[in-house]
């Protein structure tokens, strides 16, 4: 009898232990218009501001299957040309494909193909032409790592490469990439040291990108890289998010609208409100 009472007291000993090593899942930050390698149902507003140029978007992404999303992005940008005031406005449809996900690993991986269409006056400096193109989107969360290194469980890394082409027009391609770091005090708080973040910033996430853009021309002419940096600060939770940052370019190419401008998103996860927006098609 005590034989079967101390193997009662051992195998609930050893299931709470169990249940405790099971993290509690995490969010992801995303860019600056709130896409990420996760399909889901999803609205922001975003925008940014510097001394020369500032603009604002739209992007709504809908579900239709665990691993799959359509999404639209609407952007216009108001920036000087000829020391002339104009503007620009941009309508993209996209795809988004969930390929590799290892729940376990906290590892995503996301095709996203697109197509944009111009909205703006061409004679002003808009876009003249539609692009195709695709973003590789991927994100990696650190809860797999040894206990000896538990305090870095809450960094995760996301990021994306793309590639956009005219589609009429002579050639001229732009690359992009980014590479975001993030820190989740959510995750440390429940996951790490249970109870050690105060309350008012336990929805705290700070995050660092660096972003690359290029334009690659016909006849192996190329712009200057751009490369930006930029520090912020989410605030967010599974149904809001605040991300509020400053872009600071790093090279001369970047600088040339103003070397540093403000930049903000404010999001929300719509099916968190009312459930029934998350219903899916192809589920």
């Amino acid at each position: 009898m005590k034989s079967l009472i101390v193997f009662g007291i051992a195998s609930l000993l050893l299931c709470s232990t169990i249940a405790r090593a099971e993290p509690l899942g995490r969010t992801f930050v995303g860019d600056f218009i709130g896409n990420d390698a996760t399909t889901e149902n999803y609205l922001s507003i975003a925008g940014d501001y510097d001394r020369s140029e500032n603009s604002e978007s739209l992007y709504l992404e809908k579900t239709i299957s665990p691993n799959s999303s359509f999404s639209i992005f609407i952007g216009y940008q108001r920036f000087e040309q000829e020391e002339e005031s104009t503007s620009s406005s941009n309508f993209e449809l996209a795809y988004k494909r969930v390929l590799i996900r290892i729940p376990s690993h906290e590892f995503v991986f996301t095709i996203n193909p697109g197509l944009e269409l111009p909205l703006g006056n061409r004679s002003a400096g808009s876009e003249s032409h539609a692009r195709a193109g695709f973003d590789l989107l991927f994100q990696k969360g650190f809860g797999d790592l040894p206990d000896f290194l538990r305090i870095l469980r809450p960094f995760g890394v996301e990021g994306d490469w793309g590639w956009q082409s005219k589609v009429t027009g002579a050639r001229d391609d732009l690359t992009t990439a980014d590479l975001e770091l993030e820190y989740s005090l959510h995750y440390l708080d429940q996951n790490v040291a249970v109870g050690a973040v105060p309350r008012a910033l336990r929805d705290i996430t700070p995050n660092l990108d660096f972003d690359y853009a290029q334009y690659l021309s016909a006849h192996r002419n190329s712009s200057q890289p751009n490369f930006d940096l930029t520090p912020a600060i989410a605030w967010l939770n599974a149904t809001y998010e605040v991300n509020l940052g400053v872009q600071v370019a790093v090279n001369r190419a970047a600088s040339g609208s103003g070397a540093v401008a403000f930049v903000w998103l404010l999001g929300v996860s719509f099916d968190q409100l009312v459930p029934a927006l998350g219903w899916m098609p192809f589920h």
